[in-house]
């Protein structure tokens, strides 16, 4: 058998220089960011049950009763205020379903930022948690900036960009070549010690390649440096056509609110509550006025445009000259809506459909919904979380496999030097055998001698 019939029957790597030196930049690259990319596969697996958790997690403030009534939003509002005295709201959700509760974010009295849970059917208050300590809450803060703030956010950012030169150097250290043949379609589960850990890392990473290039390509949008000079391209009079006329690409992301840390548990998160195409545009503003408008009317204006169910939320004005902010993000991207009410009069000040958006903000909002695992429903829930799965099994299997070489190789070194010093202790106790042995032997030649001497002397007496 050939050289190469051997290495390609054995699956024995290419020794090439560009191929030492791709393997070298994915092992650099996969032990500076693979911490990182564990996490947010971790986090983003338990996001997308999130709801499934969460009715588990928080069952008695979550789960209700279901009966025919139920109590108008102004109700709901009315008990929350009683129950929390000088509470300012922020934000109101419908309930997910016929047994779910209806959410209200408020800051209260004492300036804490708490969601309160309502029975919608009975406007009972359920109870409350502490704002970003849901189990969601958590997940977002680990899943975006690692919950150390920006600079975990430019971190996430990095890990990811550095994502891309992993797959593309383990696709080409993955990729079938004539020295080996084994190791590809699928891993060798009967191999040992490196090339094991190897088939198991290196398959299925490559076949779960292009999705996981999918989740960081739709997850930048969200990142602070990248996702932001995205936004800001609209600024580019030569790409306004394909831009605008979403709202976000209309200029660049607005400077920091000075009330962002009353629009939820804190601004960031908050702003996850409407679509990307939004988040960053300037929000309408009106005259000073008194509102007049009650919550259940506001209600009216989004029933008129078929904007209800679990992903409706309504954004209360929390300083002057500001509009309530209706926003409807279900789970097909097409479906999405925001309007902005006149809190005066209830008039519609704007309404961005789906059909406002440019074609790049359609094709990150679909890529955005495709990504939490929500605009294909059920199966596209399912193929993300097996994605997330396979991607932290790998590299976690890529970790066992640079320990087990690293491993082998000072054993290898270790087991060297111990067979160096064996032989020569060997050779050692091999001549002082020899040397004893020897002794011995003149030992017992002596004693003979001795021994015929003493009965050899009366003999010769007796004869004599």
């Amino acid at each position: 058998m050939s050289v190469r019939d051997k290495a390609s029957a054995t699956g024995a790597a290419p020794t090439g220089g560009l191929y030492r030196a791709l393997w070298r930049w994915h092992l650099y690259a996969g032990i500076l960011v693979a911490p990182i990319v564990l996490v947010l596969a971790i986090t983003g697996l338990v996001y997308l049950f999130d709801d499934e958790l969460s009715a588990i997690i928080h069952r008695d403030l979550v789960e209700v009763a279901q009966t025919q009534d139920a109590q108008p939003v102004s109700a709901q509002q009315a008990a929350v205020l009683v129950t929390y005295p000088g509470a300012r709201l922020l934000q109101y959700q419908a309930p997910a379903s016929q047994t779910r509760s209806a959410i209200w974010k408020i800051v209260a009295a004492d300036g804490k930022d708490l969601t309160v849970f309502v029975n919608p059917h009975t406007a009972q208050i359920l109870g409350h948690i502490p704002a970003g300590r849901s189990l969601g809450e958590i997940m977002v803060k680990l899943h975006g900036e690692l919950m150390i703030g920006p600079f975990g956010d430019y971190l996430v950012e990095f890990a990811a960009c550095w994502t891309f030169v992993l797959l593309v150097t383990g696709v080409f250290l993955w990729w079938p070549r004539q020295s080996r043949r084994v190791g590809v379609a699928a891993p060798r589960l009967t191999a040992k010690g490196r090339a094991f850990w190897r088939d198991l890392h290196a398959v299925p990473s490559a076949w779960n390649a292009p999705v996981v290039a999918f989740l960081v390509l739709t997850g930048l949008p969200w990142s602070a440096f990248w996702g932001g000079t995205l936004a800001s391209l609209g600024t580019t009079t030569s790409l306004a056509g394909v831009m605008a006329p979403t709202p976000n690409f209309h200029g660049a992301p607005i400077a920091p609110d000075p009330h962002a840390a009353h629009r939820g548990h804190n601004a960031h998160n908050g702003d996850l509550d409407l679509p990307w195409s939004i988040r960053n545009a300037d929000r309408p503003t009106v005259q000073p006025v008194v509102r007049s408008i009650s919550i259940d009317q506001v209600i009216g204006e989004a029933a008129a445009r078929n904007m209800s169910g679990p992903t409706f939320k309504i954004f209360y004005p929390t300083a002057t000259g500001e509009v309530f902010t209706l926003s409807h993000v279900p789970a097909k991207a097409e479906g999405q809506r925001t309007v902005y009410l006149n809190p005066a009069d209830g008039a519609v000040v704007d309404d961005i459909p789906w059909s406002r958006y440019s074609p790049v903000g359609k094709v990150v909002k679909f890529g955005v919904q495709t990504h939490m695992g929500k605009q294909f429903g059920l199966a596209n829930q399912l193929f993300m979380a097996a994605s997330c799965v396979i991607l932290a099994a790998t590299i976690i299997f890529g970790l066992v496999m640079v320990e087990t070489s690293a491993w082998d190789a000072l054993q290898s070194a270790g087991s060297g030097r111990w067979l160096q010093d064996a032989n020569a202790g060997g050779r050692c106790r091999n001549s002082a055998r020899r040397r004893f042995s020897a002794r011995r032997t003149i030992d017992a030649a002596g004693d003979r001698n001795r021994d015929f001497s003493r009965t050899s002397a009366p003999t010769q007496s007796l004869v004599g």
